[in-house]
């Protein structure tokens, strides 16, 4: 069954829908989420990426990305994406930016929230194949010397929470 997304305008109002394949086919603006689950010593949860994902397979990125689907909420993709991919429902989620993140792949109206959480996740092995925790000083140094993977969407997204947390 296709999966639908809502396709929005620069004001980020809706104008049609499509599937997800046409909309990035055609790079239509439309929505997503990530999610940064933070734990009790503040470090961020990386997913690596599954290794049968088309984009970024083996690539660390947020704690969740997800679509928001036709006619869902930023929030309630974002509670949906945490369940379907880490195989639990935050709390309380905390809405701490939202930013355009397009490129040559695909253009979205990204909204970031985090969330507290020390787990344990049960994630999704088709989605995620790891999932750990790690300080944001060690994310920043690994990424500075090149020895860790990360989509670019993370790396965004990394640098919104930082400026968040200053």
């Amino acid at each position: 069954m296709p999966e639908y997304l809502d396709i929005v305008d620069e004001k980020d109002k809706v104008i049609g829908k499509d599937t997800r394949e046409n909309v990035h086919d055609r790079l239509q603006i439309h929505r997503d989420v990530h999610v940064l689950v933070i734990n009790s010593k503040g470090e961020v949860l990386l997913q690596k990426r599954s290794m049968k994902k088309g984009d970024y397979p083996g690539y660390f990125d947020s704690s969740v990305g997800e679509h928001v689907l036709s006619g869902e909420s930023y929030k309630e993709a974002a509670i949906r994406g945490t369940r379907e991919e880490l195989g639990f429902e935050p709390e309380e989620l905390i809405e701490i930016v939202g930013y355009d993140s397009f490129s040559d792949r695909q253009r979205t109206r990204r909204r970031v929230f985090i969330c507290h959480s020390d787990g344990p996740f049960k994630f999704n092995r088709d989605e995620v194949d790891s999932v750990s925790f790690v300080p944001v000083d060690d994310i920043v140094k690994r990424l500075k010397a090149s020895e860790m993977k990360v989509t670019k969407g993370f790396t965004l997204t990394l640098k919104e929470y930082m400026r968040y947390q200053s």
